[in-house]
């Protein structure tokens, strides 16, 4: 008897280490861009612009999403490059801090500045079993005004520990647009991620 109660006390504690092995920290940092840093082409802080085609770049501005207030917003200026054959854009990305196995909720404020034509995108990359799973929003947004601030959603179940993020902002057809996101919230998730 004492035997079987202290194996069942021994799993439970197993099952406990288990279930706290996983970080309770927040799964991104600075989703409102707050802390007024301008992220850096690579390391030193928790995002990262990348991946850069054309004459594109970024830049923190005022004011941040009408939607849930906030002092700035990072905004992707897209423009195409003599050699880009058109195209521009760049990445936005940060390692989250998740829990292999859980599902999780992404929300996220966009605005393009003009409606391009329908030719720019705002992607949101995730990670999705071996490979990547995405939300795309282009700017002809069916119904929407250029210029206002809009929300995207999505859900995943966690791969790793250490899962990529990104936003890939994005034009086609030498079109250029200011595309921005702010308050980003990445949270645990009750319901099925798929």
């Amino acid at each position: 008897m004492h035997f079987a109660r202290a194996l069942s006390t021994l799993g439970s504690l197993a099952l406990c280490v288990t279930a706290n092995s996983c970080s309770t920290g927040p799964v991104i940092k600075d989703g409102g861009f707050e802390s007024g840093i301008t992220p850096p082409t690579s390391g030193g802080n928790a995002w990262i612009v990348n991946s850069f085609i054309g004459a594109s770049s970024y830049a923190l501005t005022k004011p941040g999403s009408t939607n849930h207030g906030g002092k700035y917003a990072f905004t992707a200026l897209l423009a195409p490059g003599p050699y880009s054959g058109g195209v521009s854009g760049d990445t936005l990305t940060q390692t989250m801090n998740t829990c292999a196995g859980h599902n999780y909720s992404i929300l996220a404020d966009y605005k393009f500045a003009s409606a391009a034509g329908g030719n720019c995108a705002l992607t949101i990359q995730y990670p999705y079993k071996t490979t990547t799973g995405s939300v795309t929003t282009g700017s002809g947004i069916a119904g929407g005004t250029a210029g206002n601030w809009y929300t995207t959603a999505a859900t995943f179940q966690a791969v790793s520990s250490a899962d990529p993020f990104s936003i890939v902002f994005r034009c086609t057809n030498s079109a250029q647009d200011q595309i921005s996101v702010d308050n980003i919230v990445i949270a645990p998730y009750a319901g099925n991620a798929f």
